[in-house]
C-alpha cells in the first residue's frame, strides 16, 4: 500500500501522542522534502516535542522521503509547498492514500486526482484515528481520547464541531 502524508496529520498526531496507531495502520509513509522541513526541521529549531517524535519515526523507517518528479499540479492552485508536493507525489505514485487535513488542499487534490485519472483516497487526522479504530489497532475509548485531545489543543486547527461529530459517530458505532 502506498500512502503519502502531508505535514498536518503528522504534526497533529505527534502532538497528541497518536503516532503509534498511525504506524500500525500504515507502517511506512512517504513524505516530501517540503513536508519534512515543515514537520521536522522547523519544529526542531523550536525544540518542539512533536518534531522530535517525527524525527524518531523518520530514523526508524516509518517515514521515507521522496521528491516528486512532477513539477506542476494538473489543476493550478495556490497551496503550501508541502501540500503541493504531497499531491504531486500521490499522483506520480498512484498512491492508495493521501493524508491531508487542509480543506483547500483536499479540494485541489480531489480535482487533481480526477484530472490525472488517479483513484487516490484521502484521510485527514480524524479519519486516521477512525480507520485505526475500525482496523482494531486502537480501542474506541482511546480513539475518543485522542479526538478529545485534538479538540482541546489550540495549536491543532481541526474544527471542534467536526471533532464532536466524529466522536458521536464513534460512540454510536457509525464512524
Amino acid at each position: 500500500m502506498i500512502v503519502v502524508a502531508d505535514a498536518g496529520p503528522l504534526i497533529a498526531l505527534a502532538k497528541i501522542e497518536g503516532l503509534a496507531p498511525l504506524f500500525d495502520l500504515y507502517p511506512r509513509l512517504l513524505i516530501t522534502p517540503a513536508v519534512y522541513r515543515e514537520a521536522v526541521t522547523a519544529g526542531l529549531t523550536r525544540n518542539a516535542h512533536d518534531a522530535q517524535q517525527l524525527q524518531n519515526a523518520y530514523e526508524a523507517g516509518h517515514l521515507e522521503m521522496r521528491m516528486p518528479a512532477l513539477h506542476e499540479l494538473p489543476v493550478p492552485a495556490q497551496l503550501g509547498a508541502g501540500e503541493a508536493e504531497s499531491i504531486r507525489l500521490a499522483i506520480e505514485l498512484r498512491a492508495d492514500w493521501l493524508l491531508v487535513d487542509d480543506l483547500d488542499a483536499r479540494r485541489v487534490a480531489d480535482h487533481s486526482f480526477q484530472s490525472a485519472q488517479v483513484l487516490t483516497a484521502m484521510h485527514g487526522t480524524l479519519g486516521v484515528i477512525v480507520a485505526s479504530c475500525r482496523a482494531g489497532f486502537l480501542p474506541r475509548d482511546q480513539a475518543l481520547d485522542l479526538i478529545q485531545a485534538i479538540k482541546g489543543r489550540p495549536d491543532i486547527w481541526i474544527s471542534a464541531v467536526l471533532c464532536d461529530r466524529v466522536m458521536e459517530a464513534l460512540k454510536q458505532g457509525a464512524a
